[in-house]
C-alpha cells in the first residue's frame, strides 16, 4: 500500500453537529418536521446537490429552492464544532512517518473542506483533494479516485479508500481500488458490509491496525 485516500465527513472528522445544524436550521425555515433529518442524513456522503434532491425531489421541492436556504445557516461561524475523530489525527501523521502517500475525495466543495483540514491542522498531509469542483461525476462514481491516482502517478492497486458511507466503498470498488469501512461515522456496519469493504474497523485503534498490517505488505 503506498497510497491512502480518505473520505472527511464522518470518516476523519466528526461533523456531524454541524451538519445537523444546517438541517434542521432549514427545515425550521420551510415549515418541514424534523424527521425529515433522518432521511436527509441518508444522503450524506453524496454531493449536497444530490442528496437535497433525493430527499425533497419526492415532496415536489426542487434544488434551486432548497440549497440557498440550507447555505444560509453560517457554517463558517459554527466550524468550531468539527473535531477530529479521536486518533485520527496520530494515524495521519504515522502514515505520513512511514512514507505512506495520502489525498482526500470528498462530496464536500473545495473552499470550506480546505479550510477545514487547516484548522485541524491537517494540510501538511495530503498530496491531494478532489472534490466535486475537480470532476463531472462525483461520488458513488469512481471519477475522483481515478483523478487522484492520475495526479500522483499511483496504480489502483497500490491505493486504499477509507470511508464511512456505502458510497465511498462504492467509489473505491469502480476504481479498482481496495476499501477500509470506519464504523463511527454516519452509517452502520451492515449498510457498509452491502457495499463489500476489504476491511471494516469499528474504530480509530482498528483501522491503525489494518493500515499498518497494509502499509507493510
Amino acid at each position: 500500500m503506498k497510497l491512502v485516500i480518505w473520505d472527511f465527513d464522518g470518516t476523519l472528522a466528526d461533523t456531524r453537529p454541524i451538519i445537523e445544524a444546517g438541517m434542521d436550521h432549514a427545515l425550521r425555515l420551510m415549515g418541514l418536521p424534523g424527521t425529515v433529518r433522518e432521511e436527509w442524513l441518508k444522503c450524506v456522503g453524496l454531493p449536497l446537490e444530490e442528496g437535497i434532491t433525493r430527499t425533497f425531489g419526492p415532496m415536489g421541492r426542487s434544488v434551486e429552492e432548497v440549497l440557498p436556504i440550507y447555505r444560509s445557516y453560517d457554517y463558517t461561524a459554527n466550524e468550531h464544532l468539527i473535531r477530529g475523530f479521536e486518533g485520527m489525527g496520530a494515524i495521519l501523521e504515522e502514515l505520513h512517518g512511514r512514507g505512506v502517500r495520502q489525498a482526500i475525495a470528498s462530496s464536500k466543495r473545495t473552499l470550506p473542506l480546505v479550510r477545514q483540514v487547516a484548522a485541524l491542522g491537517w494540510t501538511r498531509f495530503f498530496e491531494a483533494v478532489v472534490t466535486p469542483d475537480d470532476v463531472a461525476r462525483a461520488k458513488p462514481d469512481p471519477e475522483s479516485i481515478l483523478l487522484i491516482l492520475d495526479r500522483l502517478g499511483v496504480p489502483p492497486g497500490d491505493a486504499v479508500m477509507v470511508g464511512d458511507t456505502p458510497f465511498d466503498l462504492d467509489m473505491a470498488t469502480g476504481a479498482g481500488v481496495r476499501s477500509v469501512a470506519v464504523g463511527h461515522g454516519f452509517y452502520g456496519e451492515a449498510d457498509l458490509a452491502a457495499s463489500g469493504p476489504m476491511a471494516y474497523a469499528s474504530d480509530a485503534a482498528a483501522l491503525r491496525d489494518i493500515l499498518l498490517a497494509w502499509s507493510e505488505a
